[in-house]
């Protein structure tokens, strides 16, 4: 066999390895009565709100889509469930009163190979996925779908083990003209839990987002 031949059979291989744990977590997933909960959740949330049905997301996640995903990093990602109601797609302002939904919820599932201290989840990793997944829900809130991180404040309550199920929730606080906060809120799941209410809370965030004078500059 040369060089290319093996090149290529290695690559197949761990395509066909992600291909296996992708479908096995699917599986494993659809059985948890926390997903089915918002899952049935967002099926009723777009009989109303039709806006988020037509969301395009501009930017592919290629750190944590790419480099850090595979067998034992992010091994499964789900597709955000974006719960914004229509009202938020006429960019107002928004106090933090407002009782119009807006915000998201993305399951995974991070392997072994994603610790800081043996069995534990960097913490790093945990802040990436908070400020990518905040980001990505606050700039839905800006015309141009676009902006940067301005500041993040993370609390870490309990470590997130290795080889589990995570629930990240992004809640949008308050809009004022081109600045955005949002709360990133993440839990531990398993087939047991109903609702957030059951789970405990790993670790919270605040963000600042700003979409920039330069905004145009970001592709």
């Amino acid at each position: 066999m040369t060089n290319d031949e093996q090149i290529l059979d290695s690559t197949t291989n761990h395509i066909e390895d992600d291909s296996i744990i992708s479908n096995k977590l699917d599986k494993e997933i659809i059985k948890f009565p926390i997903y089915r909960h918002f899952i049935d959740q967002y099926s009723n949330f777009t009989l109303d709100n039709h806006e988020t049905l037509n969301i395009e997301e501009r930017i592919y996640p290629n750190l944590t889509g790419y480099t850090l995903s595979g067998p034992k990093k992010i091994e499964y990602r789900s597709n955000s469930l974006y719960f914004i109601d229509d009202y938020h797609f006429k960019y107002n302002n928004i106090n933090e009163s407002s009782n119009k939904k807006n915000y998201s919820i993305t399951f995974l599932y991070l392997g072994d190979q994603l610790s800081g201290h043996n069995g534990i989840v960097h913490g790093g990793l945990l802040a990436t996925l908070l400020d990518e997944l905040t980001c990505r829900v606050g700039f839905l809130n800006f015309k141009s779908k676009r902006g940067v991180t301005a500041n993040l404040n993370i609390n870490y309550k309990k470590p997130t083990k290795s080889n589990s199920w995570i629930l990240i929730k992004c809640t949008v606080l308050k809009k004022i003209d081109r600045k955005c906060w949002v709360k990133g809120e993440v839990y531990l799941i398993d087939e047991n839990k109903q609702t957030l209410e059951d789970c405990d809370l790993l670790c919270d965030c605040e963000v600042l987002i700003i979409e920039p004078k330069w905004v145009n500059e970001l592709k």
